[in-house]
């Protein structure tokens, strides 16, 4: 954690935050981390987590909302997977280069794909609007992956 991330959207909290997070590094609750690319910005964790790291299984694939934390907190998705993902509801369709409501896809621990997905109601259906490969395209393996979670996405979506 860090004290932008814990304080978002509420900047008058810092001090008091800061405060806490001093009192627990002291009675060692928690332990500064130092993240690669990182270094500007203080990190904590409590030790429980570190000891407890597991390997994220490398084909675990989340669709995840342009609304998700992880992807809000700008500053925190640029800096754990070097990505920048801009909503574009707003921006005029000519400009728009992912799509209306990209939905970002993380796939382990890489962010590979934003899809623009568009929820058919009547029919109980999700409309492929684009597909965007990031950082360098994929393979027949990994879009098969993507594939079978979009699937497993829409069932949950229309609750089939």
């Amino acid at each position: 954690m860090s004290l932008d991330s814990v304080c978002y959207l509420d900047a008058k909290r810092k001090p008091a935050v800061r405060n806490v997070i001093e009192r627990r590094v002291r009675r060692r609750a928690l332990l500064p981390i130092i993240i690669e690319g990182g270094d500007k910005v203080e990190h904590w964790a409590e030790p429980s987590v570190l000891d407890a790291m597991p390997e994220v299984p490398a084909q675990l694939v989340h669709i995840l909302s342009p609304f998700n934390p992880l992807i809000i907190q700008r500053k925190r998705l640029k800096l754990f997977f070097d990505y920048e993902h801009r909503f574009e509801a707003y921006v005029p369709k000519e400009k728009r280069v992912l799509g209306y409501f990209a939905l970002p896809v993380l796939v382990g621990d890489e962010i590979v794909a934003a899809i623009d997905l568009k929820a058919d109601r009547a029919s109980r259906v999700s409309k492929l609007q684009k597909w965007t490969w990031l950082q360098g395209g994929a393979t027949k393996a990994l879009s098969r992956t993507v594939d079978e979670a979009l699937d497993r996405f829409e069932k949950f979506q229309f609750a089939r």
